[in-house]
């Protein structure tokens, strides 16, 4: 998957919004980042709950991984172009998870 790509799956998510942060593109909602650009090359960060971050850092520590900046924060780098794309999908479908409503959730049988 591409940086684009990346981005362009996040804003399929409802209530997903173009934003930015930091002077870098960000996809919102509910006016929290859930998928944010990074400063490390061919990297996006991913707003996820501390355990998944574990788990993913642990599993696939070439594709998911943390610089001292987001060490002890809900939140992981991830070298898009070296992800699996359904595993990277089911991601981002996590992170907006976190951040849309009890209906929106509901609506999608979440």
């Amino acid at each position: 998957m591409t940086r684009d790509e990346m981005f362009s799956y996040a804003l399929t998510q409802p209530g997903a919004e173009d934003s930015t942060l930091h002077g870098g593109r960000c996809i919102r909602v509910r006016g929290h980042w859930i998928v944010n650009d990074s400063r490390e090359p061919d990297s996006l960060a991913l707003a996820l709950d501390h355990g998944t971050v574990d788990f993913l850092m642990e599993t696939e520590p070439q594709t998911y991984f943390q610089t001292p900046h987001f060490e002890g924060w809900p939140a992981v780098l991830v070298r898009y172009e070296a992800a699996d794309d359904e595993r990277l999908r089911e991601q981002i479908d996590k992170a907006w998870a976190r951040r849309a409503t009890k209906a929106q959730r509901k609506a999608r049988g979440l």
